[in-house]
């Protein structure tokens, strides 16, 4: 018998592919998977102000405030609380990031990631100094429930067109309350949707402005005080967030708003186009800023927070004129 067994003379039968699990397993791993999140979730509210968060490498947007309590339906999640919404694909969450785990063991402070298919963050939790247990409790004990096994298939990607979206059990309620003509608006928060002129031309009235001119126009919004909404997100993640930041930084190519509990951070330089959009809607018309980067995916959009009256903030009117003069 030789020493060893040439691979091309080898039985077919002995050559035994890896196989995936069965798609009836992996719905229930992922249906199990999602229970922990909803769980994990429903007991931030008694964790306390903390800092909530999502990050991509040329944006972030945090602010801190109360966990509110969550809706579920399927598998997508929506959170309401004060001045912000986060809208959750849970099925596109892995798991904590265990590395942190130390720090949540040795004090009090902590930051926490929830990590997506992908292993990048798609929402990050700030604990602060609460006495109750609850802020170093809660992830810890999570830890190892609220994860994908390594060998589960990765989360369904959508092809970017937006009629494959419309039958998503998610999309009506996922839009702004009394805000239908909105959906679209998470899908491009988190990657699902690349900009597309002919998808913008068909929501309102659009025209593309000079990316260079929006430092200045951030630092604008800082100078007036003005009240604005910026959504953008992760590809678990779609956060939208009101506040009035009153602080504009310059650090080279990064820009930064800040208020007393929110900070919105964009590297400029990646922005490769930058879209105003004006949608008119039962007598209320409201345009907004679009950045998009190189592949065409949302950076954030930033918008005035819409008022009582039609009439759209003058302020942000005339900013918004300028950029596009």
């Amino acid at each position: 018998m030789p020493p060893y067994i040439e691979l091309e003379n080898m039985p077919s039968a002995a050559v035994i592919p890896a196989l995936s699990p069965r798609p009836q397993l992996e719905q229930g791993l992922t249906a199990r998977n999602v229970h922990s999140w909803t769980v994990f979730l429903g007991e931030l509210v008694a964790a306390g102000r903390i800092r909530i968060g999502t990050s991509l490498p040329a944006v972030t947007l945090e602010h801190h405030g109360n966990w509110p309590g969550i809706h579920i339906e399927d598998s997508f999640g929506i959170a309401s609380g004060c001045r912000f919404t986060l809208r959750m694909a849970l099925d596109r969450w892995s798991e904590i990031d265990r590395s942190k785990m130390d720090a949540v063991g040795r004090d009090r402070h902590s930051d926490v990631s929830i990590l997506g298919r992908d292993g990048a963050p798609v929402l990050d939790l700030g604990f602060g100094e609460d006495h109750n247990g609850i802020a170093s409790d809660v992830p810890a004990r999570y830890a190892a429930r609220c994860r994908t096994p390594s060998w589960s298939e990765p989360a369904p990607k959508r092809n970017g067109d937006a009629e494959a979206l419309d039958h998503d059990p998610a999309r009506g309620w996922a839009a702004s309350p009394g805000n239908a003509a909105d959906v679209v608006d998470p899908d491009e928060a988190m990657g699902q949707l690349l900009l597309s002129p002919e998808r913008l031309r068909e929501r309102g009235c659009f025209s593309t402005v000079d990316a260079a001119l929006v430092p200045c126009f951030l630092e604008a919004l800082a100078e007036q005080a003005l009240p604005i909404r910026i959504d953008t997100g992760t590809a678990g993640v779609a956060h939208s967030l009101d506040c009035t930041f009153f602080c504009h930084r310059r650090e080279g190519a990064w820009q930064t708003l800040k208020s007393d509990s929110a900070r919105f951070r964009i590297d400029t330089s990646k922005i490769d186009s930058a879209w105003v959009l004006t949608v008119s809607q039962a007598a209320r018309e409201h345009s907004s800023l679009r950045l998009y980067d190189t592949r065409g995916r949302l950076l954030a959009k930033i918008g005035a927070v819409p008022g009582f009256v039609a009439i759209e903030n003058p302020i942000w009117r005339t900013l918004v004129n300028a950029l596009q003069d």
